[in-house]
């Protein structure tokens, strides 16, 4: 994202190494979702893949990546405070676009870190009880 605005001109008012540690955080959240919910629908290791790009599109939506979350209707709003990629953005806009510093979108972040602990712990179980089930067949 930093490369491509630069190149077209843009510029950057936040401090990339925050920006760096969102879009870390942010790739662990959404890798760790997607083996959660790809192990437990997968009936092989190959499958895992095409599930996790399955679930990442409607989560891109409900985060508000392709049109602002605030369009939203009130339901689907409340469910926007449990998907990661809405605290990215939030987050990233914060830090990048905004100049504001990590404890400025210290929610988000919080967020993001936790989250991403979470799944990735859970993501890993599950991807290592997968590969045992399927060595016994």
């Amino acid at each position: 994202m930093y490369a491509i605005a630069l190149s077209q001109g843009g510029s950057l008012e936040g401090n990339p190494l925050a920006g760096l540690l969102i879009v870390l955080l942010s790739i662990a959240a959404y890798v760790g979702v997607g083996f959660v919910l790809g192990t437990q629908l997968a009936r092989r290791t190959e499958d895992v893949n095409a599930l996790v790009a399955a679930f990442g599109i409607p989560l891109m939506i409900l985060g508000g990546a392709f049109m602002p979350s605030n369009f939203f209707p009130d339901s689907l709003l409340e469910l926007t405070r449990f998907n990661p990629i809405y605290h990215m953005i939030e987050a990233m806009a914060g830090v990048a676009a905004e100049g504001s510093s990590l404890a400025d979108v210290g929610e988000h972040v919080r967020f993001l870190a936790i989250f991403a602990l979470v799944m990735v712990a859970a993501g890993w179980l599950a991807y290592q009880r997968m590969v045992r089930v399927e060595r016994q067949f």
